[in-house]
């Protein structure tokens, strides 16, 4: 399944137009009980240029799997997101590392 994903975490290298490059992302939270406790385990921070180095640009697309390890979640079904559509936002002001993003979709079942 793909999910649409919307990315609001410009400072990683796969965030492309508020869209990710990356066919499938990881969102990690095994005991998340809130979105602030998720994070998108894909994320890598840009490099000095501030390109995209993994793809070039033009590779995002609107449709992207997403494997989920937030047990918690009601739209985790066997590690795979079942949201239609699903938003990775920043839970801080300066996101430099995976910690600093979350999916803002969470919810908790």
């Amino acid at each position: 399944m793909k999910n649409r994903l919307e990315c609001q975490v410009t400072s990683c290298r796969h965030n492309e137009n508020d869209l990710c490059c990356l066919d499938s992302i990881k969102v990690e939270g095994p005991a998340a009980r809130q979105s602030s406790q998720t994070c998108c385990e894909s994320y890598e921070p840009r490099t000095q240029s501030g390109m995209n180095a993994v793809s070039g640009h033009g590779c995002a697309c609107l449709e992207t799997s997403i494997d989920c390890k937030a047990h918690n979640c009601t739209y985790n079904n066997n590690c795979k997101c079942e949201a239609e559509c699903v938003c990775v936002g920043c839970c801080c002001s300066d996101v430099s590392s995976k910690s600093g993003t979350e999916c803002c979709t969470f919810q908790q079942g």
